[in-house]
C-alpha cells in the first residue's frame, strides 16, 4: 500500500472537504447510532488548530 503522505489531495479536493465540514455534511460519514446533537461548539482557537493540522497532512 502506497504512503498517504507522498501523495497530498490536489487543491480541489481539499477545498471541497473544508466545504463539507463547513455545511456540516460530515454527519453522512457517520453511522445513525451517532448523536448528532449535544456537542459543545469548538472555540475559534480549536478550529484553527483542526484546520492548521488538515493543512499539514496535505502539505
Amino acid at each position: 500500500m502506497a504512503d498517504r503522505t507522498s501523495n497530498p489531495a490536489p487543491a480541489d479536493e481539499v477545498s471541497e472537504l473544508e466545504a463539507l465540514i463547513e455545511h456540516g455534511g460530515f454527519w453522512r460519514l457517520a453511522p445513525e447510532w451517532v448523536p448528532r446533537t449535544g456537542y459543545a461548539e469548538p472555540t475559534p482557537a480549536t478550529l484553527r488548530a483542526v484546520r492548521a493540522g488538515l493543512r499539514r497532512l496535505v502539505a
